[in-house]
């Protein structure tokens, strides 16, 4: 009876210790939430007289859906973060794999190269609008003497090139903080798989394909996930760089969700698109959540080991 009591004791002090952060959490996350969702199923237009947030229940929606100049965006968005995720894991992942195994001094080597991590995103836009600027930017000189662009090239003005150029900075700022987790990932990797796999006479590749790859799965899931969900909602450098164009080139949806609410003052289709960005944000994460917790590590080598070789 009296350990029941204590238990009871004990879950009650928590609940009440917990109280302020829940209150806290509801105030500043989940309460604008749902008032953002509930927006969306109202006509609340500042620009247009008589739309003073009068219910009209899914019409919002159907025009999202009939909405082309979105979907352009949508998928502007997805070309975007599907280019820098992948870049930017496969450049780290190297370079982390590079660092573990070969680099000497690797801590000074790692902490010059977070230098772009350690940037803010305006900061980082304002340093290459400068530095692409065609008549005087140091990187469109360069590329110019290298013979990679002509002189009336520019990289943030050309509808071809724009998107690429904005991919590649978001590479250059967030290579480094994929490369730091990895790097830790591998550095906490136990030894005994490993150890294993040479004692039954797999190569470098196998254990690479079938040791470290599966142990890393949580951390490469991680990564994946928080760059992804960083990259769907990335706002600052594109809009300093280019703010959504030429035309519509690098309009992605946070900077048309920008221009709807805050330049055509029609809040309530602004709560709808970017409820639909909560959408495939939630749609990542549960993918990326299935990833991880898929079986996976030394049991996978032992799993597709032939034995030990002769």
């Amino acid at each position: 009876m009296k350990g029941a009591s204590r238990y009871l004791l004990d879950r009650w002090v928590g609940g009440v210790l917990l109280t302020p952060s829940l209150a806290l959490l509801a105030l500043v996350a989940i309460g604008p939430f749902l008032y953002a969702v509930a927006l969306g199923f109202t006509d609340l237009n500042y620009a247009l007289p008589g739309r003073d947030g009068n219910f009209v229940g899914l019409d919002n929606y159907r025009r999202l859906a009939d909405d082309g100049v979105v979907w352009g965006s949508a998928l502007t968005t997805l070309k975007f973060v599907a280019a820098a995720v992948t870049l930017e894991f496969v450049i780290g992942f190297s370079v982390a794999l590079l660092f573990y195994s070969h680099l000497m001094h690797r801590r000074f080597a790692l902490t010059l190269m977070l230098i772009p991590m350690m940037l803010a995103p305006v900061a980082v836009g304002l340093l290459w609008k400068l530095m692409l600027q065609g008549d005087y930017g140091m990187a469109a000189y360069y590329l110019r003497s290298l013979g990679l662009a002509d002189e009336q090239s520019a990289l943030l003005g050309d509808p071809r090139l724009a998107l690429i150029t904005i991919v590649l900075i978001d590479v250059w700022q967030w290579t480094p903080f994929v490369t730091l987790v990895m790097l830790a990932g591998l550095l906490s990797l136990p030894r005994e798989p490993f150890e294993a796999a040479i004692m039954d006479g797999a190569g470098r590749l196998r254990i690479f394909l079938d040791v470290t790859v599966p142990l890393l799965r949580p951390i490469i899931g991680l990564v994946v996930l928080l760059r992804g969900i960083d990259a769907f909602k990335e706002f600052d450098k594109v809009f300093i760089l280019t703010g959504g164009g030429p035309g519509t080139a690098t309009e992605l949806l946070s900077i048309y969700i920008y221009r709807v609410a805050f330049r055509d003052w029609d809040l309530a289709y602004a709560a709808v698109c970017g409820f639909m960005v909560y959408l495939v944000v939630w749609i990542l994460c549960t993918a990326v959540h299935a990833l991880m917790t898929r079986q996976g590590g030394a049991r996978t080598y032992r799993a597709t080991s032939a034995g030990p070789s002769r």
